[in-house]
């Protein structure tokens, strides 16, 4: 695994050009394997515009970590800081509710380095678990939170425009500080 010198720092409303560019790209590299569909063209631009994401930027309860090169922004991950039932399962905490990392930047260490700060916020924020979904179509998402201790446990869907997407909720215990 290569190494590359990174920054992490928190996401504010001047970020949000920036966020959805790279979270339209990381959607559609995931989503669009057999081409960009209207209904996931739609979805992308919906929620992963520039506004939706100036609107959770300034969410008391949420916060973004940006994985950056010089000014570049390569990932970041996004969490809510709420004791929240998990969709499934026995699970209450934070919500981690996208970690993204730019496809060319993927085996890096970069989702490594989020998931821990974004584990780290919850854990100072005083919740006992952070937990996701993750599309179950997504191996190597699942793969990744697998190695990171996360463990299954159930199902929900994701659903859309008359489509629906099964996926995995993962869930793992923090050691508060």
């Amino acid at each position: 695994m290569t190494s590359i010198s990174i920054t992490l720092r928190a996401g504010t409303p001047d970020d949000a050009t920036t966020i959805s560019a790279l979270a339209i790209q990381v959607f559609l590299d995931t989503y669009a394997t057999e081409g960009v569909r209207p209904d996931l063209a739609r979805e992308a631009l919906r929620e992963y515009a520039t506004e939706a994401f100036d609107l959770r930027l300034r969410e008391p309860q949420r916060r973004f970590v940006l994985a950056e090169r010089d000014t570049g922004l390569l990932g970041f991950a996004e969490l809510t800081l709420t004791d929240q039932a998990a969709p499934a399962g026995q699970c209450t905490g934070a919500e981690l509710v996208r970690l993204y990392v730019q496809p060319a930047a993927q085996g890096m260490g970069l989702g490594r380095r989020l998931i821990g700060a974004a584990q780290a916020l919850a854990a100072e924020a005083g919740l006992d678990a952070l937990w996701l979904t993750a599309w179950d179509g997504n191996q190597r998402a699942l793969a990744f939170y697998a190695r990171e201790g996360y463990a299954d446990i159930g199902d929900t869907t994701y659903s859309f425009e008359g489509n629906t997407y099964g996926n995995r909720v993962l869930a793992r215990e923090l050691k508060r500080p």
